[in-house]
């Protein structure tokens, strides 16, 4: 039988019914995700941290163009690169969000011959959700969601008379989205046009034949061997949510679904006036729904998994202040979060004196990325003198992690330190390909660059200064007896001087730390630093011995302490005393984090230095 045209009254009623609500609902959701994303997820934390990296060069696009939905991943890859400006980030979020409501909205009004109201923007709180993962590839997810639900809505408007015609035609676009975009996005708009098809032209065979020419390509490709199926169907980086995603390519589809099977009206709005109650009890479901929107997007936020990005973004700024106020916050610190704290308490002159304050340390999560471990590390690496650890660190993250703009840089000043100008450039040269980041990879840098050259010039004589000279055979990381070495070519060195002090006092081997306190007086500090004089109170405790120190003895205030301390773990031990309390009155001391840490090596079968 001979079908009628598709071709439904479309206006203004189909974005802004019901008025006022709609558009004030609408209006409100796309500016709380704008502040929302630029304010609490903050992408330029996720641009240090995570990337993913844009390269102007032929080669880089190659790996995008042989395979089914390259395309949008370089897009999305592009497109990620605006979040270096938080503001800018969001904004760019909060335009794919207007695609997609604009998108959803007509195609939801042409299947179901009404205007679809609130819930077209279910798709909205689907992908604040999925913001708010960092690492998770956003953009390109939203590059083949929107063009899958954009297409959708140009074929719904168009006057389709016979059902073959648009099952043929939906076929050949879902094709081509499939090589642009991905099976996803090939598969969203084969589903879609099959219910258009199957409920509004009602020819439920026509629908079918649209969906099996949807998976016609995909099955190609499979066919061919060109492409493995989990490839196939996992066309983004690591780093998705396959729930949200699945939701969220789901979700129209389904509320396409839900209007089309409701009762359909007889025109936009209802002409007769509804009863009070069920208006008001409609629109406080509304509201109920927003609220449980938000609420869901607000506590799904991973609070953790953003200071540990901050950690890592105000490293690499400079700004260890504020390093030292994220690490507070963090429960429980990964090692690349704890390598960062120790440079940036090295750098506010507080290594000797706090790091036993930050009692998050004396977890140890399990380690959430080699590639990042190393990155951490490498910095350090170079500022303590350990040049070649620092390069074969970083050339390790390199390759794992990929050309990282932090990386690139530090490569280029350890060539540059070590007489190898043009491998320096080597590294600036890749530098310049990344978006937003050549101004700092031009020929001169970093020797003649205007904006930095005290600096850099101040580091890199530093590092020169202070530098091992002969190799020194080690295994792994650069532990005590190496920075032993380190410190004994240059017994001036007092990065390498409160390095070994802290990792010998972390591994609670006061002996050796104990022995190093001579070396006090080859720098400048006004007296004993607390942790060392808090270790040094303990050492003769236990040990049973008096250590004199020349010029320097142990403040009466330390020892009086020391003595409170004593008293309050033998009430702990006998049960008057909280452990609860003996943390909030000596957590940020050497000796509860001496005590508290032997109790967990005790517990876990291993063995502490004897002292």
């Amino acid at each position: 039988m001979r079908q009628q045209a598709v071709n439904r009254k479309f206006g203004a009623e189909t974005f802004f019914w019901p008025r006022p609500a709609f558009p004030i609902g609408a209006g409100v959701l796309l500016v709380g995700s704008f502040l929302y994303v630029w304010l609490r997820v903050e992408p330029v934390l996720e641009y240090h941290s995570y990337g993913p990296y844009f390269f102007r060069q032929r080669a880089f696009m190659d790996g995008f163009l042989g395979r089914p939905g390259g395309l949008a991943s370089y897009a999305g890859v592009f497109l990620a690169q605006l979040n270096c400006l938080s503001w800018l980030g969001a904004l760019v979020f909060v335009l794919f969000e207007c695609g997609v409501v604009l998108a959803a909205l007509v195609w939801l009004a042409r299947i179901s011959g009404r205007a679809p109201g609130f819930i077209a923007l279910v798709p909205l709180f689907v992908l604040v959700l999925l913001r708010n993962r960092y690492g998770c590839p956003v953009a390109a997810i939203s590059v083949g969601f929107l063009l899958a639900l954009a297409a959708c809505a140009a074929y719904a408007l168009l006057p389709w008379r016979r059902p073959w015609c648009a099952t043929a035609a939906g076929g050949v676009v879902s094709a081509l989205l499939f090589f642009v975009a991905g099976l996803w996005s090939g598969s969203l708009f084969a589903v879609l046009c099959c219910l258009f098809v199957s409920i509004r032209m009602r020819s439920w065979p026509a629908g079918l034949v649209c969906l099996f020419l949807g998976l016609a390509a995909p099955a190609a490709v499979l066919g061919a061997g060109k492409l493995g199926i989990a490839r196939l169907v996992n066309p983004w980086p690591e780093g998705v949510c396959w729930g949200l995603a699945a939701a969220l390519y789901a979700s129209v589809p389904v509320a396409g679904a839900v209007l089309a099977l409701l009762p359909e009206p007889g025109a936009t709005r209802p002409a007769a006036p509804r009863p009070v109650l069920p208006k008001r009890a409609g629109q406080a479901m509304v509201g109920l729904a927003f609220l449980v929107g938000w609420a869901a997007v607000w506590l799904s936020f991973d609070r953790r998994q953003k200071l540990l990005a901050e950690i890592d973004y105000d490293t690499g700024c400079g700004d260890y202040e504020a390093v030292l106020a994220a690490a507070r916050q963090v429960r429980a610190l990964s090692h690349p979060a704890k390598v960062r704290l120790h440079l940036a308490l090295y750098h506010t002159g507080r290594l000797a004196e706090d790091l036993f304050s930050f009692h998050n340390m004396m977890d140890d999560p399990p380690l959430e990325g080699v590639g990042e471990d190393w990155r951490a590390q490498s910095p350090p690496l170079f500022e303590l003198g350990l040049v070649n650890d620092a390069e074969n660190m970083a050339l390790e993250a390199l390759d794992m992690e990929g050309d990282r703009p932090d990386l690139l840089r530090l490569l280029a000043r350890i060539n540059l330190l070590k007489g190898r100008p043009e491998a320096a450039q080597a590294f600036l040269n890749v530098l310049s390909l990344i978006p937003f980041q050549g101004e700092r990879a031009d020929a001169a840098w970093p020797t003649i660059d205007p904006r930095m050259p005290a600096a850099e010039g101040a580091l890199l004589d530093r590092v020169r200064a202070g530098a091992l000279t002969n190799e020194v055979p080690h295994d792994g990381l650069p532990v005590g007896p190496l920075l032993d070495v380190l410190l004994a070519s240059n017994p001036t060195n007092q990065m390498a001087f409160e390095y070994v002090m802290a990792h010998y006092l972390m591994d609670l081997d006061l002996k050796r730390a104990v022995e190093r306190l001579r070396l006090l007086n080859n720098f400048s500090y006004a007296g004993i630093p607390r942790a060392y004089e808090e270790a040094l109170v303990l050492y003769q405790q236990v040990a049973g011995v008096q250590v004199k120190l020349k010029g320097r003895a142990v403040r009466p205030e330390t020892a009086e302490r020391f003595r409170q301390f004593r008293e309050a773990a033998r009430q702990l031990k006998e049960g008057v005393e909280a452990e609860g309390t003996l943390a909030a009155r000596f957590g940020d001391t050497y000796w509860y984090y001496y005590f508290a840490a032997l109790g967990r090596k005790q517990a876990d079968g291993g063995q502490a230095s004897a002292p």
